[in-house]
């Protein structure tokens, strides 16, 4: 098929650009949405590479944007792998993009020397797992289809669907893909989707092999991606979708969008007028319910990001504090039953679980510490919260199973690392220091212990034997918590006398290679340090520094867990140094010595300052707002207050709206 060059487009458009455009072509461009509220827009531009990400989802198949541009495309389930991306290749266009207030619709007007020339929306049906973009055009759009590696497309002859559709084809993903673009971890079964078009689009082999050219001409055309993942499954969901005009689709998933928002809090309503920045907050926390609610999988839960298809529990906390905070309860508890229903059919939980398929875990260092303080803390949160006393009883064995399987792993009453910890990740805290004394962890043990132990009490789920020894268990953790991670009034993150006991450095263990980073099974070298078998042979790492670390990120945490293992006026004096740092470098990095910090140190600080009435929580309330994107969410990390990690997160986003709710909540009221 011959391609109208841009060129030539440009200059009829230019030369034209005094005449109005027809009615008909006016039409088109006010799009399929009048009336409906929308967020402010974003600019978007070709080449874009680490702008804000928004997402699309209804818990079946998922769709990760930037501006028009689809970065990935993936299910049922959510942890199925991402199939291809659709790049918008016209050169000189510009973009501007919004989304429908309360809704993940998302509305791109694309603009060319100037001039709108193109309106697209695109969401995901709130009932099947399809996506819909539809282009109305007063120009040609070149649209390419660039599968991922491995999927194979299909050609479509007999595969063609009812529905007046002018054109489909299939794309299979191979049995054994890998759900995570790190480790081993093989999906079981092959999957499919399907894209069908109509309307004023054309399709053409693209620039590569397997790659499809998708022209959408002058008028409106609509382009469909439907998903199985079973072949019957993807092309009678395919017929679904086309069973229904284009119309109703997005009519009833505006009504399902529009009802989940309306269980959440109506900030717009309910905020004072006086509260800081109040317009853009309310947005953000618009913007925040409708990411995490379109990455929350159809079992439950949610998403970390583009990068990671799985359920990471560590993730999920954080999220839960914010949905509680943006009213959205139920799907707290949504996330609890995901985990319950993975702990009832394989009797544990590793670091992060696949959605749908079962038995397909993210397995990392001791992962059976820290991530299983999360989850009963998150419960006991859930339950303080809500008051839903048959749920948490329900899940108790899940409660149970998490506080007894941390007691093993108690050297000194100090319990390790979980090696997915977002800073070890990072590479804040080194790996090395995995089996050293954790602070987190330990405190996680203690304080969701304590409220363990007493709802197994006040319920009588175990006898008074046993209440006794768990009791003593605490209790001896407890009291030593001080003398292992209480250094001149300071929190320190790691103890390294911890790993100096040979118990505590297995001699192998699954997660990441100190050597070549893959996450794989590791083997303990003479110099302490954990290779995979293709590391062995290389020359030996050096034996790590038994250094104690002092991170921002683990210091704060006392406050946002309110610990019972301080008093308030004790962690007043680390806070205040994080906040004069900050205000003498205009720098607030998660370890001194460096220029990254984690997307929610600023939640975490602001939090802490708002718990302790400290008179700079408005600045610190004023800079986490002002970093939240254009798509109102926060990123994995930040290099010097610049976005350095993956977007669109659920875990920073949760943690930081949570943090500017409660600083609103405790901030003392204006004078008058």
């Amino acid at each position: 098929m011959e391609t109208l060059s841009l060129s030539f487009i440009l200059l009829v458009l230019v030369a034209g650009a005094m005449c109005t455009c027809s009615s008909a072509h006016a039409n088109l461009l006010e799009g399929p949405l009048p009336g409906a509220a929308w967020s402010p827009p974003r600019d978007w531009a070709p080449n874009e590479t680490n702008g804000s990400v928004h997402c699309l989802g209804n818990g079946r198949l998922c769709v990760y944007g930037r501006g028009p541009e689809l970065l990935q495309i993936f299910g049922p389930t959510y942890s199925t792998t991402n199939v291809g991306h659709l790049s918008l290749e016209e050169a000189g266009v510009t973009c501007q993009s919004r989304r429908v207030t309360g809704a993940a619709i998302w509305e791109h007007r694309i603009a060319l020397a100037g001039r709108d020339v193109a309106v697209i929306t695109d969401f995901v049906d709130s009932e099947l797992p399809c996506f819909v973009r539809q282009v109305e055009s007063t120009v040609p759009l070149d649209f390419e289809f660039h599968p991922e590696a491995g999927v194979r497309i299909a050609s479509n002859g007999a595969m063609l669907p009812d529905g007046g559709v002018k054109g489909a084809f299939l794309l299979e993903t191979p049995i054994g893909k890998p759900s995570v673009p790190f480790g081993s971890y093989p999906i079981p079964f092959a999957f499919f989707h399907q894209f069908a078009w109509s309307g004023t689009v054309e399709a053409a082999p693209g620039t590569s092999e397997n790659a499809r050219i998708f022209r959408f001409l002058p008028g409106r055309g609509t382009l469909y991606v439907a998903g199985g993942p079973e072949l019957a499954a993807c092309m009678e969901n395919m017929a679904a979708c086309l069973r229904e005009d284009y119309a109703s689709l997005l009519a009833r998933t505006r009504a399902w969008w529009s009802e989940f928002t309306a269980k959440g809090k109506n900030f717009a309503a309910e905020l004072p007028a006086e509260v800081p920045m109040r317009a853009r907050l309310v947005q953000v926390l618009d913007d925040v319910a409708v990411l995490i609610k379109a990455q929350q999988a159809a079992e439950g839960g949610v998403l970390a990001g583009y990068p990671y298809h799985l359920g990471y529990v560590r993730d999920q906390y954080g999220t839960h504090r914010g949905l509680v905070a943006l009213g959205h309860e139920e799907m707290s508890r949504d996330i609890l039953g995901f985990y319950y229903n993975i702990f009832a059919a394989h009797g544990q939980i590793h670091n992060a679980q696949a959605f749908g398929i079962p038995g397909l875990f993210h397995v990392h260092e001791n992962d059976e510490v820290e991530i299983t303080g999360y989850i009963t803390l998150q419960a006991f949160d859930y339950l303080a919260r809500s008051g839903d006393v048959d749920f948490v009883r329900q899940i108790f064995p899940m409660l149970e199973w998490a506080w007894t399987v941390q007691q093993r792993h108690f050297i000194q009453d100090m319990l390790p690392f979980n090696g997915d910890e977002t800073y070890v990740a990072g590479g804040i805290l080194p790996r090395s220091t995995l089996n050293d004394g954790s602070a987190e962890a330990t405190m996680l043990f203690i304080d969701s212990g304590r409220r363990l132990l007493e709802f197994a009490a006040q319920l009588a789920l175990w006898d008074n034997a046993r209440l006794k020894s768990e009791g003593q268990t605490l209790d001896r953790v407890r009291g030593s918590f001080r003398n292992n991670f209480w250094r001149d009034g300071r929190l320190i993150t790691n103890n390294p006398e911890r790993s100096r006991d040979p118990l505590a450095m297995p001699r192998a263990r699954h997660g990441v290679c100190e050597a070549c980073a893959t996450v794989q099974w590791t083997l303990r070298t003479d110099t302490a340090r954990y290779v995979c078998l293709n590391c062995l042979g290389k020359p030996a790492l050096p034996k790590a520094d038994p250094r104690v670390y002092t991170l921002q990120s683990v210091s704060l945490t006392p406050l946002y867990f309110h610990s019972s293992l301080f008093e308030k006026a004790e962690l007043r004096a680390q806070v205040e140094e994080i906040i004069q740092s900050y205000k003498a470098t205009g720098k607030l990095p998660s370890r001194p010595d460096s220029d990254v910090s984690v997307g929610y140190d600023y939640g975490l600080l602001l939090y802490a300052l708002t718990e302790l009435e400290h008179p700079a929580a408005r600045e610190l309330y004023e800079k986490t707002l002002q970093l939240a994107d254009a798509t109102g969410a926060w990123a994995e990390y930040y290099r010097n207050h610049q976005p350095a990690g993956t977007r669109c997160r659920p875990w920073e986003s949760a943690i930081n709206v949570e943090a500017l709710l409660h600083w609103i909540e405790k901030a003392p009221a204006p004078p008058r």
